[in-house]
C-alpha cells in the first residue's frame, strides 16, 4: 500500500502545481492585459487629447503667478477644471517644448490641453498702467509771466 499511497501522492502534487501554475499565469495575463489597456489610454491621451468640455465651453480666468513651477501650475489647472490629467499636460509640455509664462490668461473649457499649454506659452502683455499726464515744460513766455506775478506779490 505504501507504493499506491506514494504514487497517489505524486499524482496529487502533479495536479496542484498544474492548478497553480494556470492560476499564475492567468493572474500574470490579467495584469499584464490591463497594464497594455492603461498605457494604451494614457499614450492616446498625450497625442489626441480633447478639451474637457464641448464648444462654446466657459471662459475661466487662470494666473499663473512668479515662481510657480510647471507641475503645480498644471495641478491648478486640473482642480479648475480646464484640463483632464495633469500627467498628461506635463508630458505634452516636456515633448512639445512648452514653456509656461507668469500672467493672467483667459481660458476655455472648450480648449484641448495644447491649445492652452500654447496659451501659456505666450508671454502676456505688459500691463500698462495709465500714468498722470505729464504737463509740458513751461516756455519762456509762461516763465516771464511768472516773474512778473511772483514779483508783484
Amino acid at each position: 500500500m505504501s507504493a499506491n499511497k506514494k504514487k497517489t501522492n505524486q499524482i496529487t502534487a502533479a495536479i496542484i502545481q498544474t492548478a497553480m501554475m494556470v492560476i499564475f499565469v492567468t493572474v500574470m495575463a490579467m495584469v499584464f492585459y490591463a497594464g497594455i489597456k492603461k498605457a494604451y489610454s494614457f499614450g492616446y491621451a498625450i497625442f489626441g487629447s480633447g478639451p474637457v468640455a464641448e464648444p462654446p465651453g466657459t471662459d475661466k480666468v487662470f494666473v499663473v503667478e512668479e515662481g510657480m513651477s510647471t507641475s503645480e501650475c498644471l495641478d491648478n489647472l486640473e482642480k479648475s477644471g480646464l484640463i483632464r490629467d495633469k500627467n498628461v499636460a506635463l508630458i505634452q509640455e516636456f515633448f512639445f517644448e512648452y514653456e509656461i509664462y507668469p500672467g493672467t490668461y483667459t481660458l476655455n473649457t472648450s480648449m484641448s490641453v495644447r491649445e492652452i499649454l500654447a496659451e501659456l506659452n505666450e508671454k502676456p502683455p505688459e500691463e500698462t498702467t495709465k500714468a498722470a499726464p505729464e504737463t509740458p515744460a513751461p516756455t519762456s513766455t509762461e516763465e516771464e509771466t511768472r516773474e512778473i506775478i511772483e514779483g508783484d506779490e
